[in-house]
């Protein structure tokens, strides 16, 4: 087959009619012009001759036609000067433009890998043997793989998904069509991770040696991974339950909580939601989405057939000897069905109060809360701050012998030994307030509420509270003050608000430092004066770190999450603040006066100077309450308060009381 000819993208803008000669030619002129080099593409965007999607589509379209260097320039990676070196430095060694920029430090592979991937909307595929159809490497030389990076993994018809470190190269591309006899799908992966790729495939599992050793090797790489009932095609050519199986059981291994698998314009885009962060795992052909999809819905029980429909579904996987619930959710996008899958683990993950990374003061705290015999205790925040969590060891805590604990959840996520749980099913027609009724007749000690949802089952909430039960219960509001709030709002008088709420715990997740790469280091000014509610605060008394990357945290710098709290306590001066409506800022202002509430930013900052997490990491998750810095809290106050030590505290109270503020020495 033919060269195809390389242009310059003025020329293939030409070409496709998006600009006319003469536009080329002012747009060179122009060129010329400039102070420093600007691309030619962003030339044409400046003079308004294309837009910036229309540069976008034409780099995509015509990748394979248009010069490496030229495109990276135009996409911003690099200079014309940089190129320039680099072409310098290849006539000399004779080696490929791409690995001439990576080994002389122009710019790192991995992010050449992810600018081509991401700009040009070539897929970039893991070359692992859980994403690879051996059939298709079936007579192919592993030398011949090995010195031009490349490794065939799907086979669709007549189309072959070939992974390439350079999937602009036409002589590669040539050569795998003269393979294969058919189109050719390129994608793109690290050369490194295709070396690795291809000795795992041929020496380490043998998966093309022979028909024997191919059955073999796929029962090798396996993650003991069994899916519903286990049920799956023994045939080597059905590659999609492979397929599904690994985005699966690598998720599970890679602790992801969620799993993404989105049809895009010009690939299936796998991703992983690890430590409440979606990170982007893997791309897979746009034609395998249709099977894929549909073997996943078989597997929770979904209709195959309607991908009109938004639907949910379950099943549940074993992987290495642990039982794991997948909720599954489908959406009918533009691009096709668009699947998230929930990760739940058995109660063999619940956890203790002690695990959740409460403070010293907050632990004791809340802990003191959960005796009292009566009343509401509520755990507020939004949808994955591990409100579910806390309630849970809030339960396990209080489970025992001499108390009877019933619940109402939707759905039950974890059974707890000894406990009597209730679920809500749409079928049973029942509502919160039906199970809360039927739940005061059973003789309970304690009721949990799942979650708060509307008017209707915060009155059932309150009613039971009102015949002297203790309720843990959750609210979707964003702190302490507003969980009171927005009760108000949705109808529920503040005199029962106040006469049957105890204490409301706010909190939000922080992924923690990997202990592995984490670095001290000094925060900017930019930084530090993002916290306004704490004054005075000198730096140099505290160590903060900073993410790094290894390969123990996949080059993120986190490992694990832990949570911020603020623990509002419902005393006599909030209950006042409430039945006489004040806003949330009053309320706030009250609780700092009177019991020392300390922010969930305040309590961050106290973690991240202990080295369990960033100040960044505290700014990405924590909204700053500019309230609280109508009563700010010193550095040092705030460390007194968190580790609980009371004689300090009741220093501290004293000056405040003779400044004119008056929160009481003890929490």
């Amino acid at each position: 087959m033919e060269e195809e000819k390389k242009l310059k993208i003025g020329e293939v803008l030409v070409q496709e009619g998006y600009i006319t000669g003469k536009q080329l030619q002012e747009a060179l002129v122009q060129q010329t012009k400039e102070d420093v080099y600007v691309p030619l593409g962003e030339i044409c965007i400046k003079l308004n001759f294309i837009s910036k999607i229309e540069l976008q589509e034409l780099l995509r379209k015509h990748k394979k036609r248009i010069f490496l260097g030229e495109l990276l320039v135009n996409m911003g990676l690099l200079t014309e000067e940089a190129i320039a070196q680099a072409l310098e430095a290849q006539k000399i060694e004779g080696k490929k433009l791409g690995k001439i920029l990576v080994e002389n430090g122009f710019l790192t592979e991995a992010n050449l890998v992810n600018s081509l991937s991401t700009q040009l909307g070539i897929p970039k595929i893991i070359p692992t043997a859980g994403l690879i159809d051996p059939a298709v490497l079936r007579g192919i030389s592993k030398a011949f793989l090995q010195k031009n990076d490349c490794l065939p993994v799907f086979r669709d018809g007549d189309t072959v998904t070939v992974i390439m470190a350079d999937p602009l190269s036409t002589e590669n591309i040539h050569a795998m069509e003269n393979i294969f006899k058919c189109r050719i799908e390129t994608a793109v992966a690290c050369s490194e991770d295709i070396q690795k790729g291809i000795k795992l495939i041929y020496d380490d599992l043998r998966l093309v040696s022979s028909a024997a050793e191919e059955k073999q090797g796929r029962h090798h790489h396996k993650s003991h991974l069994v899916i519903g009932d286990g049920a799956s095609s023994d045939r080597l050519e059905d590659n999609i339950v492979e397929v599904a199986n690994f985005i699966i059981s690598n998720a599970i291994l890679e602790r992801a909580t969620d799993i993404h698998i989105e049809p895009m314009e010009n690939m299936l885009r796998v991703r992983y939601r690890i430590d409440g962060v979606l990170q982007h795992k893997t791309d897979l052909p746009l034609s395998m989405a249709s099977t894929l999809t549909s073997r996943i819905k078989a597997l929770g029980g979904l209709d195959i057939s309607d991908k009109r429909r938004h639907q949910d579904g379950r099943l549940t996987a074993r992987v290495k000897n642990r039982s794991f619930d997948l909720r599954i959710s489908t959406y009918a996008a533009m691009t096709g069905e668009s699947l998230a899958i929930r990760v739940l683990p058995n109660q063999s993950n619940l956890m203790e109060l002690e695990m959740l990374g409460l403070s010293p003061a907050n632990l004791r705290l809340f802990k003191k809360m959960l005796e009292i015999p009566s009343g509401i205790i509520m755990i507020t925040g939004p949808s994955g701050s591990g409100k579910t969590t806390t309630l849970y060891a809030s339960l396990i805590h209080l489970n025992g012998q001499n108390k009877k604990i019933v619940t109402v959840e939707d759905p039950v996520e974890y059974t707890i030994g000894g406990v009597i749980q209730g679920q809500i099913t749409e079928k049973s027609g029942l509502t919160y307030s039906n199970f809360v009724k039927s739940m005061l007749r059973q003789d309970p000690d304690v009721i949990m509420v799942g979650e708060i949802r509307d008017k209707a089952s915060a009155e059932a909430v309150i009613e039971t509270a009102l015949t002297g039960h203790k309720v843990l219960t959750s609210f979707h509001t964003d702190d302490t003050t507003g969980a009171l709030l927005r009760m108000f709002e949705i109808g529920i008088e503040t005199f029962l608000i106040s006469s049957t709420v105890v204490s409301v715990m706010a909190q939000r997740l922080v992924r923690t430092l990997c202990p592995f790469c984490k670095a001290a280091y000094v925060p900017g000014d930019d930084v530090l004066s993002s916290f306004g509610s704490i004054k005075p605060f000198n730096v140099d008394n505290y160590t903060f770190y900073t993410a790094q990357g290894c390969i123990e945290c996949d080059n993120t710098g986190f490992k694990g999450r832990s949570a911020v709290n603020e623990i509002l306590l419902v005393n006599n001066k909030v209950r006042e603040a409430l039945l006489s409506r004040a806003p949330s800022g009053k309320i706030r202002a009250v609780a700092r006066q009177s019991s020392w509430l300390v922010s969930m930013q305040e309590d961050g900052f106290y973690k991240a100077a202990k080295g369990i997490t960033s100040l960044e990491e505290i700014l990405r998750v924590v909204k700053y309450n500019d309230s609280d810095a109508q009563l700010p809290l010193s550095s040092e106050e705030i460390f007194v308060l968190c580790e609980d030590r009371h004689k300090e505290q009741a220093i501290y109270s004293s000056k405040r009381m003779s400044a004119g503020q008056t929160p009481s020495a003890s929490q």
